[in-house]
């Protein structure tokens, strides 16, 4: 039976009028009574919200920079507006291949392009439906995550040959949901008839590299590519094990690959961000990012971290660059898009911690560092952290990143370490990118620790010792390990005091150490322990000469 075409409410969204009234007249000649109309994807959601809506027909572009079908559709089926038995159709009339593999990626019920005639939308419509029902308890279980009742109830189903590929195709997803890989494998496996087609292959390969087995995954992808050289999802898994067998080079050619043939995945996008990171491919870890926010700024799914990673990897890559023009660019870049975004709404109407003016200060930081101006950059990024703990009642996943890698470009360790233990102990949900750079500072921040407290410690037992001319060469040497670090500065300082008591007259060489190290902390935001200590400095060191004040 198709679809009971007087009994179901239908949902048009088109946002040519002309082609929204076309398409009514289509649906009403097949005998549909309940019709309605959204011009706009914000307007279809509060029809679905208020409405139990059976079928939405749904074109793929409504407006620039709006909601387009993708993006509703998401959200729809995220926010549960539509019953996971209901139809949604995706029209349109852009036959590219990137748009209709995105279109495809995105699973709707089936895609349509236009011009279409009446009777092929009546099949496309019946189809769907006619699947839908049939598997109807299984998709209402799968979207109420009991797994185990979906697997039982498919197991038990007697399946026509016209649904059996999709009966085999749920039983994976089944077992993906509950990371059986192995039971997925070999599902497919004894699948003989269904094995050779692209399909199964895919899915095969998907198994194997969630299994960790590499090569397998690869030959898998290798034969999908064989039946169509243009398969994204394929060259996906084959990034991803080259880059986990360490091939970076073929890795992000496939990468690339990917990205060209069907860029509109959010997934995809993110995806390439985390490998090009991983195998320093600046250009494209800049590009990816970019589209990362893009793609997601109109959506559920949009987060301000995706924005702020971007920034920070234009930072990045002006870091890594060869040479100065190349270096001043990718800056400039990073700090024109921070000035737009005070005017960008998708940035200032946000539901989610964030704050431009602190971000502005931790990129501005962070120019510093790469420019040499470390006892600026350590002024603003302190500053920063203040206004964080005074803003917030948590700390902004979306602000951590940037302050973690401008403070260990200082060496400012201890300050790394009281952001990553208090995202650890609020427990702050990160997005997958900016995870996986919190979990790389962290490793960084463990070397670089280790490698400056070993010394810092050997400094302050030789001072203890009073051996201050041996201290404060440890203490130096830590320095130079994390050039502005707070804490070093001080015990230097403390150290050099020390050296001038012992002194018969002033050492015009020690008075200019001093005063270099001096910089690293004069009118420097500092935590209340560094304080005291500092004041407690300041009148050995303004009779001394190191300081007037």
């Amino acid at each position: 039976m198709g679809v009971p075409y007087k009994d179901v409410s239908i949902l048009v969204v088109e946002d040519q009028r002309p082609f929204l009234v076309l398409l009514k007249g289509l649906l009403t000649n097949l005998g549909a009574k309940d019709v309605m109309m959204a011009t706009q994807a914000d307007h279809a959601l509060k029809y679905c919200r208020n409405h139990k809506i059976d079928i939405v027909v749904c074109d793929l572009h409504l407006g620039s920079n709006k909601k387009n079908g993708y993006e509703l559709y998401q959200e729809l089926m995220h926010r549960k507006l539509l019953a996971p038995t209901s139809v949604f159709l995706l029209i349109s009339a852009d036959a590219a291949r990137p748009v209709v593999l995105g279109s495809l990626e995105h699973n709707p019920d089936d895609y349509l392009l236009k011009p279409f005639s009446q009777a092929q939308i009546k099949n496309r419509l019946n189809k769907a439906w006619k699947k839908n029902q049939f598997f109807h308890d299984v998709y209402n279980a799968l979207s109420d995550e009991q797994y185990s009742v979906a697997h039982t109830l498919l197991e038990s189903m007697d399946v026509p040959a016209v649904y059996y590929r999709e009966s085999i195709h749920l039983k994976v997803e089944v077992f993906w949901a509950q990371r059986k890989y192995a039971e997925a494998i070999s599902l497919l496996q004894s699948e003989t008839a269904l094995l050779p087609s692209q399909w199964a292959q895919l899915a095969l390969g998907k198994s194997y590299l969630a299994k960790r087995e590499f090569q397998l995954a690869i030959k898998c992808a290798a034969k999908v590519l064989e039946l169509n050289r243009y398969d994204p999802d394929a060259h996906d898994i084959i990034a991803q094990a080259k880059s986990a067998l360490h091939f970076p080079e073929e890795a992000m050619e496939n990468m690339r690959l990917a990205l060209k043939y069907s860029p509109y995945s959010l997934a995809r996008q993110q995806l390439a961000s985390q490998i090009a990171l991983k195998n320093g491919d600046f250009p494209l870890l800049v590009e990816s990012s970019l589209a990362t926010w893009q793609l997601s700024k109109n959506t559920i799914f949009k987060r301000i971290s995706y924005w702020c990673n971007h920034i920070g990897f234009l930072l990045d890559a002006a870091e890594a660059a060869e040479n100065k023009a190349q270096r001043h660019r990718y800056q400039q870049e990073a700090l024109l898009q921070v000035q737009r975004a005070r005017h960008d709404d998708a940035i200032l109407r946000l539901d989610e911690p964030f704050d431009i003016d602190i971000f502005t200060d931790i990129v501005t930081a962070r120019v510093d560092v790469i420019d040499g101006k470390l006892i600026d950059a350590k002024k603003t990024i302190m500053a920063s952290q203040i206004n964080i703990e005074s803003r917030f009642t948590e700390y902004p996943a979306s602000l951590a990143p940037g302050s973690i890698q401008t403070l260990l470009n200082l060496g400012e360790f201890e300050e790394v370490n009281r952001v990553l233990n208090t995202l650890k102990e609020e427990k702050t949900e990160l997005d997958s990118g900016t995870r996986q750079l919190i979990a790389q500072y962290s490793e960084q921040a463990k070397d670089g620790e280790d490698k400056y407290t070993h010394i810092n410690r050997r400094g302050i037992q030789l001072y203890q010792e009073e051996k201050y001319a041996d201290a404060k060469e440890a203490f130096t040497t830590a320095l130079g390990l994390a050039p502005v670090n707070t804490g070093i500065a001080l015990n230097l300082l403390q150290c050099q005091v020390k050296l001038f008591g012992q002194a018969n007259k002033l050492d015009p060489l020690l008075v200019k150490e001093a005063r270099q190290v001096y910089k690293i902390v004069n009118n420097a935001p500092m935590r209340e322990q560094h304080q005291s200590k500092f004041e407690n400095l300041q009148d050995e060191l303004i009779r001394l000469g190191v300081t007037t004040r």
